[in-house]
This record gives C-alpha cells, sequence and structure tokens, in this order.
C-alpha cells in the first residue's frame, strides 16, 4: 500500500507547470475591448425603431388626453344643462 501510495505522489516529479502564450493577456483585454464597441456602436436602424415607438407612446397619450379632456367638457354641458330639473324636484309650480 505504501509503495502504491509513493508511485502516485512520484509521478509527477519532473513535470513542468503550464505557461500561458506570451500575449495571451494583450489578446484578452483587445477582445473585450472589441466587443464593448460593437455593443456600445448600435445600428442606426434601431435607434430610427426606438424613436418611432417613444413617437408612437406620446402620439397616444395625447390622444387619450384630448378625449379625456373633451369628455369631462361635455359632461360639464350636461351636468349645467340639467342642474335645475335634478335639484328642483317641484315639477308643477
Amino acid at each position: 500500500m505504501e509503495a502504491w501510495k509513493n508511485k502516485i505522489m512520484n509521478s509527477l516529479e519532473g513535470m513542468e507547470d503550464a505557461q500561458p502564450p506570451k500575449d495571451s493577456l494583450l489578446a484578452i483585454k483587445k477582445k473585450l475591448a472589441d466587443q464593448r464597441r460593437n455593443k456600445s456602436a448600435k445600428n442606426p436602424s434601431q435607434w430610427m425603431a426606438v424613436a418611432a415607438v417613444m413617437l408612437l407612446l406620446v402620439c397616444a397619450n395625447v390622444f387619450v388626453l384630448n378625449n379625456y379632456f373633451a369628455y369631462q367638457e361635455t359632461a360639464e354641458q350636461v351636468e349645467s344643462t340639467y342642474t335645475e330639473l335634478i335639484t328642483d324636484y317641484n315639477i308643477y309650480e
């Protein structure tokens, strides 16, 4: 048993540590910089799509607000027209 352990432990003698290539760190940094540059450089058509969606949302909000205020104005006109009828229940006077 002891000989087996020694044989295994001694099997690593003479092996050298793995050494990375000399320029590997520079190559990794260059690849990372290229990836960052490619991510930040958006295609102009993508920006146009984003602008179109934002414009669509703004127009939809303007349309909704316009309808809301028009409805409020109509409701106020109806309310002012029927105020006497609603507050005065003496129809036969």
